[in-house]
């Protein structure tokens, strides 16, 4: 099963989506030719968010969804026509599995991994619709503390397209305690989009790409604190009345 359902009968009018939680890859890909200690680099996952995502779910009474595969198989946050669909290099690494794909190795890959992922999504926030209240989506990701000789100051950002409704609550009330927050940082949402795009922005629900820096959810202490602060601030979130509406763009 290439997805992981958490809570799925949650009563919260709440989904959460990580489809970068896992760094798993199945035996026959080799590892993609790479060794255990690349497996556990930010390359093949977003390190602490797994865990992060599981006790929202129980603390929100929340449905929640998990990739149970590695984006160097192929990354659920892209299109199918974007480039880094399956990347041949990340952050310097090559990944020589995935050098010079056929088309049958890529589609394949397509339908055993991607679309189970994306259309179960679909169908969970689609039990949640109903014409009382959109459901407000979060897509659940972290992100390494430095890139390209950059150290990233952010503790968190909020990545958002043409919706900033659940953003820009989030940033306000996360600004207040204190955190440095990025409003479209580390990435900018209106260029690395794509689960937020076809779950959120294409139905008019409310939604938010979460990313957290790595070095703050790696241990334990961390992920129960940032678990904790982001239950909080959610629920504040959810009962405001600009979240009921569904936009029709």
């Amino acid at each position: 099963m290439p997805f992981e359902l958490i809570n799925p009968d949650g009563k919260a009018n709440i989904v959460l989506i990580s489809e970068h939680a896992s760094n798993h890859i199945p035996a026959e890909y080799n590892q993609l030719g790479l060794s255990d200690e690349q497996l556990e680099m930010h390359i093949a996952w977003d390190i602490g968010i797994a865990e992060v995502t599981k006790n929202l779910a129980e603390m929100l009474d929340a449905p929640a969804i998990l990739a149970k595969f590695s984006r160097l198989l192929i990354d659920a946050n892209r299109a199918l026509d974007q480039a880094g669909l399956i990347p041949e290099i990340s952050d310097g690494h090559e990944i020589h599995g995935n050098k010079d794909l056929c088309d049958i190795e890529t589609q394949k890959r397509i339908d055993r991994f991607y679309h189970p992922f994306h259309d179960n999504t679909d169908k969970l926030i689609q039990n949640k619709a109903n014409d009382a209240q959109a459901p407000i989506i979060f897509n659940m990701h972290s992100f390494t503390p430095s890139m390209n000789d950059f150290d990233r100051p952010w503790h968190t950002g909020m990545l958002w397209n043409r919706d900033k409704r659940a953003a820009a609550a989030l940033i306000n009330s996360l600004k207040k305690r204190g955190f440095t927050v990025g409003d479209n940082e580390p990435y900018s949402g209106q260029e690395l989009n794509h689960t937020m795009n076809q779950h959120g922005t294409r139905h008019g629900f409310p939604h938010v790409n979460i990313e957290i820096r790595q070095n703050e959810i790696d241990h334990q202490r961390g992920i129960d604190k940032w678990s904790r602060i982001l239950a909080e601030d959610i629920e504040i979130i959810r009962d405001m009345p600009e979240m009921a509406d569904i936009i029709h763009y």
